[in-house]
């Protein structure tokens, strides 16, 4: 359990501890917790131990469940703090407008959204096919400075992304396109040196749609939530998974990103197309 869970327990009195399910995440100043089998009054208490411990939070929510639906949400209720669930975050230089509610973030993969950006550079068109509210997409253009198209199928997250745009000064070089990345086909012409698929539960159904739209000795970076004892098993998965749906001569490095869940890592495959 992490630190500042078990300290929040302890100080709120609250019993067997244990129960606690899981660590923090911190979207700017909202802190997401994970309080399975615990009371109402207790998980106040908690929420309000963390807010005097987290000097830089003022929100505390709790998740219910997983990441689900189209627009890949949480079940968020509030237990502590402010009535919101729109945030400022800052990571990497940038800053993002977030609703933890009503779009996708994870503050989990920083580190991630780094690695791909200093791999681009300023010569290449990128294409990202779940931009969410532009953590992929901001950071490309402003530490590479690529040109940037961004799809997004909620609209309030692609709004979000455009005023995301516009507060690190990055309007210039991304293009935010509302709507399905199934149809970026009808919607945008060309073809791109570099293509992100960050929706690791459906990211297999538009792999067709990527090649199509990648130049020849394009770079794809392909993401999977896969079960398996460790990562040498998920990596197999992934390959596997590969075979077949790769133009000949193609060629793929695969890497762990971070574990999700029991048994379940988030796994990257990045993949150079023939020239």
């Amino acid at each position: 359990m992490p630190r500042l869970i078990r300290e929040a327990l302890e100080r709120a009195g609250v019993a067997d501890p244990g129960r606690a399910s899981s660590g923090v995440d911190v979207v700017g100043d909202i802190a997401i917790v994970r309080l399975t089998g615990f009371a109402r009054g207790e998980k106040r208490k908690i929420g309000e131990s963390l807010l005097r411990e987290m000097k830089n939070v003022k929100v505390v929510l709790e998740q219910e469940g997983g990441i689900e639906g189209e627009y890949r949400l949480r079940k968020l209720t509030r237990i502590a703090g402010e009535k919101r669930t729109l945030t400022l975050h800052r990571e990497n230089g940038c800053a993002y407008r977030v609703d933890v509610a009503k779009t996708y973030f994870s503050p989990r993969l920083s580190t991630e959204r780094l690695r791909v950006a200093e791999e681009a550079s300023a010569k290449e068109r990128v294409l990202n096919m779940f931009a969410g509210v532009g953590p992929f997409s901001v950071l490309i253009a402003k530490r590479a400075g690529a040109r940037v198209t961004s799809c997004e199928v909620n609209a309030y997250a692609a709004e979000l992304h455009e005023e995301n745009d516009r507060l690190n000064k990055v309007s210039h070089l991304v293009t935010v396109l509302n709507g399905d990345a199934a149809e970026l086909p009808k919607l945008v012409s060309g073809k791109f040196d570099r293509i992100l698929l960050p929706h690791p539960s459906q990211a297999d159904r538009f792999l067709p749609t990527a090649l199509a739209m990648a130049k020849k000795g394009g770079r794809l970076v392909y993401y999977r939530h896969l079960l398996g004892e460790d990562e040498a098993e998920a990596a197999s998965a992934l390959r596997e998974e590969l075979k077949g749906l790769l133009p000949p001569r193609s060629r793929s490095t695969v890497r762990r990103v971070r574990d999700v869940g029991p048994r379940w890592i988030e796994m990257a495959a990045e993949i150079r197309l023939p020239a």
